[in-house]
Order: C-alpha cells, then structure tokens, then sequence
C-alpha cells in the first residue's frame, strides 16, 4: 500500500489551489506586481497636492504638476488581508480649494467600474477622477469631485 506523507509544502499548494477559484479580489485577478499612477489632468494649468497612504505605507504629501503624474509599485496582499490606498487630492479652483478624499485601490471592495490589473491609472480633472481601462484601452469617468466621502480637513 502506498501512503502519501503530508507536508507543509503539501497543505500550502492545496489551500492555494483551493482558494484561487474563489477569491477574486475586487480590482481583477493578478498576482504580479501593480503599478498606481495618479496624473493631474486639469484643464486650469492648476498644481494639485496629493496626499497617499496605506495601511502600512505613508506615501507623502507632493505636488503634482499640470500634465505630469506620480506613481508607486505594491504587491497585493491576497490572501492574509487587505490592499487599500486612499489619497486625500486638493486643487485651486477659480480662488477656491477644491479637495477630496478618494479610495485609489482596494482588493477588498470595488472602488471602479472596471478591473485593472498590473496598471491602475487615475487621472484627475476638474470634473473628478478618470480611470484607465487597460483592456479596452480608454479612460472612463468614475468619481465626481468632492466625492462623497470627501476630508473636512487636512489629514496628518
């Protein structure tokens, strides 16, 4: 009779074979690293001040330049918790802030219409956020500014 020794490697490949099928994480199954850029699109030549974190990640506060962007590169934690980004995103508009508190990624919970996958792209113009769909390559209106969720205040 042949026995089959259980292992630890063993138990780990059949949970993940298990899993996989299941667990479609909320902005589109890939398990590589992703890409998040945020790009100032605004029609005005306004700066906007970006404010990003996670939970295990402050990425600053920056200035973001008409027509130019930034971005950064995180690894999805799948299986053992939660990827969530937010940036608090502020602007000049005609003498008056205009400000907003967004969820720019989260596996957990859908934040866009439409998946993205190794690049999640943002652009912010006076009129909201646009995201980028890289399957069908076009941009898409998402989120009007203020968002509903929107910061009284400058967070720290």
């Amino acid at each position: 009779m042949c026995r089959i020794k259980r292992s630890p490697v063993f138990a780990t490949l059949l949970a993940i074979a298990i899993l996989i099928p299941t667990c479609k994480p909320a902005q589109g199954f890939y398990l590589g690293q992703r890409n998040l850029h945020i790009v100032n699109w605004l029609e005005s030549g306004e700066k906007i001040m970006a404010r990003c974190w996670s939970k295990d990640n402050s990425l600053g506060t920056r200035i973001v330049e008409n027509k130019e962007g930034f971005k950064w590169k995180f690894y999805e934690n799948i299986f053992f918790g939660q990827t969530k980004f937010e940036c608090d995103l502020e602007f000049n508009d005609k003498g008056h802030p205009r400000r907003g508190r967004f969820v720019v990624y989260d596996n957990k919970q859908e934040v866009r219409r439409r998946n993205c996958y190794q690049n999640c792209m943002w652009g912010v113009g006076v009129y909201g956020l646009y995201a980028f769909d890289e399957k069908d390559k076009k941009w898409d209106y998402e989120i009007p500014w203020p968002s509903k969720n929107r910061f009284e205040s400058a967070a720290e």
